[in-house]
């Protein structure tokens, strides 16, 4: 399973919040690797690598984005398609397909503060005999997104809630989710921030995710960036360590 909190990304875009909420409209097109490892509560460790596409459209108050991975996991997993009865294995492939849109509700340029409403969705289009890469049901969350600056700090923040699609082998539950972190400009090129992580547990057995990122930002044009990444967890439901980088470029 791929296990770098999704909000990551969000707290990565949140690092350059000012000039996103108010700046004309613009794609944007990223490429990233990234490497995970931890127990998950099994006997063994699980390595999952993966590399992430997507594209990002920004005009007006609107934000739109599409990211497909190609992901490498070792780790246990359902055998021969039963998701009751697992063994070690190596499962390589497309991952699941994931859209959002965001609106920005409110922004204050003066403040450099602002509300992002908006919804996603996981579309299981991994294969479905692949169960460490994909559940083969769709999820489907809601989200809110806020910031505010002081000088060279913004502070950052997400709420959301995701209905799980549920499998023959297990009632998910629809968990609550959320975010916090700040970002700090060193300089015109280069910021840097961390942001802390929760997930209430989708299993009854599961636990909530738990994990604290620090990240990197260096900007080399205005339509160049590359972003790096660490990432601990806390719970058997989140990565022991986890590192990565994107390269991002607008036009």
């Amino acid at each position: 399973m791929i296990t770098i909190s999704k909000n990551l990304a969000t707290a990565l875009l949140l690092a350059a919040v000012p000039a996103i909420a108010f700046a004309q409209a613009k794609t944007t097109a990223s490429v990233g690797l990234d490497y995970s490892e931890g127990k998950y509560g099994e006997a063994e460790t699980s390595r999952t690598w993966s590399m992430p596409v997507s594209i990002k459209h920004e005009t007006g108050p609107v934000t739109l984005k599409l990211s497909v991975p190609y992901v490498r996991s070792s780790g246990v997993a359902a055998a021969g398609g039963d998701r009751r009865a697992t063994t070690s294995q190596t499962q390589s492939g497309m991952g699941d397909l994931t859209a959002s849109a965001f609106y920005n509700v409110y922004s204050d340029a003066k403040t450099k503060s602002g509300v992002d409403l908006g919804v996603k969705a996981k579309f299981a289009t991994a294969d479905n005999a692949k169960t460490l890469l994909t559940t083969g049901e769709n999820d489907y969350s809601l989200q809110a997104d806020l910031f505010r600056g002081f000088g060279d700090t913004t502070l950052f923040g997400s709420l959301g809630w995701t209905k799980k699609g549920d499998t023959a082998a297990t009632d998910f539950r629809n968990p609550f989710y959320g975010s916090i972190g700040f970002s700090n400009k060193l300089s015109e090129a280069n910021s840097w921030g961390a942001t802390y992580d929760y997930r209430q547990k989708v299993t009854a057995n599961g636990d909530p995710v738990s994990e604290l990122s620090l990240f990197a930002v260096h900007k080399y044009s205005k339509a160049a960036k590359v972003q790096g990444y660490v990432v601990t967890g806390f719970s058997d439901a989140s990565p022991d360590l986890g590192v990565g980088a994107t390269f991002s470029f607008s036009f």
